[in-house]
């Protein structure tokens, strides 16, 4: 088993946004824009990404038959605006997210906006991932031990057949370490990579 990398082309900056996604996306800017100056909400590993981008580049893996399913997981959520997003455009969508401050945000602004996510608050990182320790080194914005939130979700990483992150920079291998090792063969990874736009590779 491997990694297969999914060419995305910057045509989809001209695809249309998702019923409802500017409207959402309008939102969750200004709520985590108030969170922010809020007086000690500070997290220093919460930045948003472009979540209109995103949203086209879902539009397009939709449009385009990519995914073998329709179950999405977003992998450190923050406000969970992604996981909207792909609600949005009907898929089954879930986030987890370890910062319970961030969990309380997300799951008020889904309830306010009426968008059906679930938001589970806890590490990503399931148990028994052979090889990871290898990756820790690399990583210092993701907590590295074993989660229990598969059990309360009541799925594994391998039911889910696409996923969503954005990591800091050093930290894809990590993410990618993971989705290799538990993802289901055919799944897909999308991330969110600052300036060099969106990265998709699915497991094979």
């Amino acid at each position: 088993m491997g990694l297969q990398t999914i060419s995305v082309p910057d045509s989809i900056k001209q695809l249309p946004y998702g019923d409802n996604a500017e409207r959402l996306i309008d939102l969750a800017n200004e709520r985590i824009e108030a969170f922010m100056l809020m007086d000690g909400s500070v997290i220093e590993n919460f930045v948003t990404c472009d979540f209109h981008l995103v949203d086209q580049a879902i539009g397009w893996m939709i449009d385009n038959h990519l995914a073998t399913g329709n179950q999405f997981c977003e992998l450190g959520s923050g406000f969970g605006a992604v996981a909207m997003l792909a609600s949005l455009r009907g898929m089954d969508s879930i986030g987890i997210e370890i910062e319970s401050r961030l969990v309380e945000q997300s799951v008020r602004l889904a309830d306010d906006f009426g968008v059906d996510v679930e938001f589970y608050c806890d590490s990503f990182v399931p148990r028994d991932v052979d090889g990871l320790d290898e990756w820790t080194t690399e990583v210092s914005n993701v907590d590295t031990e074993a989660s229990d939130v598969y059990d309360e979700i009541g799925a594994d990483l391998d039911d889910f057949d696409v996923f969503f992150a954005f990591p800091w920079p050093g930290e894809h291998g990590f993410f990618e370490a993971v989705f290799e090792a538990r993802a289901a063969v055919g799944a897909l990874l999308m991330t969110y990579r600052g300036r060099d736009g969106i990265h998709l590779i699915r497991k094979i």
